[in-house]
Order: C-alpha cells, then sequence, then structure tokens
C-alpha cells in the first residue's frame, strides 16, 4: 500500500471500526403524510402505502394544501419521498393537468415507486372516445416516470368499467386486480360486481371469479406482490353465507379458504385479507366461530390461513381474541393487527401491534411519546416495507409525535425493533 503512512492507516482503521460498530437506529415512529412544504395536513390523510424500501409513500386527503395549485375541491393522490420531503399529486392526467370534479380514492404503488394505481371518478385524465359517464368510477395507473397516466377498467365498448373501491397491484406494477360491472367489462347481461385482473404488459383483462353463483357478486380483491395469486370475497346481495377464495393466476385453481376444518363452507362473512408476497399465507377477518374450534361466537376474529398445509390458525393477543385489520408482511413471517380495549365514557381505543410468527414476539406500535400505547382514537396497519422492519399505519390519535395538532387522521411509519 504505497505512499499510505502508519499513522493514516491506523486512523483510517479506527474510523472503520467505529462505523462498523454503531448500533442500527432504534424503534422510532414519524408521521408520513405531510404537505410539500413538510406542515401537517389540516384535514388529515389516509390510504398510505409503501414502496418496498420504504422511501416512498403513497397516501389520499382532500386538503387542498397538500401541494401547490391543488384547485379541484375533491379527495387526491399524493406521493411523498420520505428521503427528500418532497410530495407530488399522482392523480392527474398525463399532460399534468388536476382531476376535474370526480374525487379519486385509494392508493397502491409498485415495489420500487415508480407507479401508483388509484381509482377515480374524474372524467379528465385519459382521452374518452364519447364523454364519459358521470359519478362512474375507473381504474388508473399514473407512471411517475414519464407522467403517463393510463385507464387500465376499459370495459367491452371501450367505455367505463364501473369498478367499485376496492382494487390491488403487483409489486411490478404489471398486475392491476379491481372488482367492476360485468356488465361493462364484458358484456354480461346478469350485470353482476366480480374480480378481475388486468396485465398490462400484454393489455389483457381476465375475470378470476369464476366460483360466484348467478345472484352472488364480489365486494373486494387482494392480490399477491408477486402477481401469482388473488383472494376475493363473493357474498350474496342479501346476506347469508360469504366465501373467500384464493385463485392461483398461473394454474386456474381455486380454493376456499374460509372453509370448516373438515372443508365445509362456513356461515361467517370474511373481510379484510391480506396476502404474504407469494400469495401462499392469507390473514382474513371473520364473524363465524367454525372457522377453526374453540374460537369465540358472535364477535370478529383474525384468523391466518396457510394454503400449502390447509390449516387455519385462530390469532389472538395476550390469550385474547377480538384482533382486526391484519396486515401480513412480504415474507409472511411478521403479522401487524389492531387491538381494541375500553376507555372512559364508554368508547374504545384502538391500538396497533406486530407479531413475530416465528419467535411470538409482540411489539406495540402506536406507541406514544411517553412510551406507552395510544389513549384515544382508533388505528390500523396499512402496509409493511423493508422486509417488514418498517410498517405504515393510520391513527386518529395525537399521542404519536411532537406538533400533533391537526385533530384529524394522519398516516405514521414506524421502525421496528
Amino acid at each position: 500500500m504505497r505512499g499510505v503512512s502508519v499513522a493514516v492507516l491506523a486512523g483510517a482503521m479506527v474510523a472503520a471500526a467505529t462505523t462498523s460498530a454503531a448500533p442500527a437506529p432504534g424503534p422510532r415512529t414519524e408521521r408520513i403524510t405531510l404537505s410539500a412544504a413538510g406542515e401537517q395536513i389540516g384535514t388529515g390523510a389516509g390510504g398510505q402505502a409503501l414502496s418496498s424500501d420504504g422511501r416512498y409513500a403513497a397516501f389520499v386527503s382532500e386538503d387542498a394544501g397538500v401541494v401547490a395549485g391543488d384547485t379541484n375541491g375533491v379527495t387526491d393522490v399524493f406521493v411523498r419521498d420520505l428521503r427528500r420531503g418532497t410530495v407530488e399529486r399522482v392523480n392527474v392526467a398525463s399532460d399534468g393537468t388536476q382531476a376535474d370534479g370526480g374525487g379519486s380514492y385509494r392508493a397502491e404503488i409498485s415495489g420500487d415507486g415508480r407507479y401508483v394505481a388509484f381509482a377515480s371518478r374524474a372524467g379528465n385524465l385519459v382521452e374518452w372516445a364519447e364523454p364519459p359517464e358521470p359519478y362512474a368510477s375507473d381504474m388508473y395507473v399514473h407512471d411517475r416516470r414519464t407522467g403517463r397516466t393510463e385507464r387500465v377498467s376499459v370495459a367491452a365498448d371501450g367505455g367505463s368499467g364501473a369498478v367499485l373501491d376496492s382494487f390491488d397491484m403487483s409489486r411490478d406494477g404489471r398486475y392491476v386486480a379491481f372488482t367492476a360491472s360485468s356488465a361493462r367489462m364484458e358484456g354480461d347481461a346478469t350485470d353482476r360486481t366480480l374480480a378481475y385482473v388486468v396485465d398490462r404488459r400484454t393489455g389483457t383483462t381476465k375475470r378470476i371469479s369464476d366460483h360466484v353463483p348467478s345472484d352472488w357478486y364480489v365486494p373486494s380483491v387482494t392480490l399477491s406482490a408477486d402477481g401469482s395469486r388473488l383472494a376475493y370475497v363473493q357474498r350474496h346481495p342479501r346476506g347469508g353465507r360469504h366465501e373467500l377464495w384464493l385463485a392461483d393466476l398461473r394454474t386456474g385453481e381455486q380454493d376456499l379458504v374460509n372453509a370448516t376444518p373438515e372443508g365445509g363452507p362456513t356461515n361467517g362473512s370474511p373481510a379484510g385479507a391480506t396476502l404474504s408476497d407469494d400469495g401462499s399465507l392469507v390473514s382474513y377477518a371473520s364473524f363465524d366461530d367454525s372457522v377453526v374450534p374453540g374460537a369465540p361466537t358472535y364477535t370478529w376474529e383474525l384468523y391466518l390461513y396457510d394454503s400449502r398445509t390447509g390449516k387455519t390458525r385462530w390469532m389472538t393477543h395476550e390469550g385474547r381474541g377480538g384482533l382486526g385489520a391484519g396486515v401480513l408482511s412480504a415474507d409472511g413471517r411478521r403479522l401487524a393487527y389492531t387491538t381494541e380495549t375500553p376507555a372512559d365514557g364508554g368508547t374504545t381505543v384502538e391500538n396497533v401491534h406486530v407479531r413475530d410468527l416465528r419467535t411470538g414476539r409482540t411489539e406495540l406500535v402506536t406507541r406514544t411519546t411517553t412510551g406507552g400505547p395510544q389513549s384515544e382514537g382508533y388505528a390500523a396497519p396499512s402496509a409493511f416495507a423493508r422486509d417488514g422492519r418498517l410498517l405504515a399505519f393510520h391513527s386518529t390519535s395525537s399521542e404519536l409525535v411532537p406538533g400533533d395538532t391537526n385533530g384529524a387522521a394522519d398516516g405514521f411509519l414506524r421502525r421496528l425493533g
């Protein structure tokens, strides 16, 4: 190592050793739904989704002060770069024109943060062969790199697909799943709301919910991050039995998830399904004690279904059930959920926890600035990132970060221990 003194080399070695010995960042919470000026959003925000590395957060807000030039008076979709602190509005036309009078809602972001999927009732985000129908919703994907916005819920006649508010996108942004009118999408005379998956690379659209009886409909869909599996709920419009199906999009095989241990149908109401990256694990809530022996009656409970074994596990917290809003990490190792406890005046308060399914360790996520659980409001997890080390969640509490005075719901990011 010519020309380097022993003293310089020793100093460099000490510096390297000091750097490598630096402790990793500890658990902490930050508010991620902020304006472009770095200020809290007056009316609050929600629906936050994260890129795989946790750098980009997508969220929705009706507040006109999130970015400059917001004059449409409706809910918009935004992406915040958590590293740089910048915020951009993404429910815009390809030329940057803001959405017109129809609001946009919910957002999903691709793993690299490039693509953002959202549903909107706007009529000016793309060119239409004929004037779009008022109040009809459609699915869009905005490319943050090129600025292009495309509509993916294209009906058989080129018009609106009349989508509902349930949709999802694969991690690479190639596949988009949503629920839409079968009459619009296929010219189906029964006109049911069914599950569809669009392959944006090939431009093909495929109906997935083939098991739906003629008088049932599909209210919700969840797509695995790798785009290989789709979970969807089907139900009768007048109540009764609901079914949660897991479809393998490669083989076409479909399995009933909320089945009894004997494999028969249950009478519950499954909801809130989330999947691991490969779709092998499914968490969901259900109002049915026949899914797992010993589960309580007449309460919403959280379950974890493993498609590899066909087994279902009832999830509890400190020996008690009644959990909700389950969200699985990409590898399926961690499960985030909410718990509900009584509060003053006959109200309840919710807190978010994360369970390591391998070790059984549970961590409080909604930890206040004084170190305890939040004592007011509600909360729910929304998305994991960075191999389960980051969790985005939604909360109405003002106790989680300093300076939270907007009195509204916000999106937060918790760095887990």
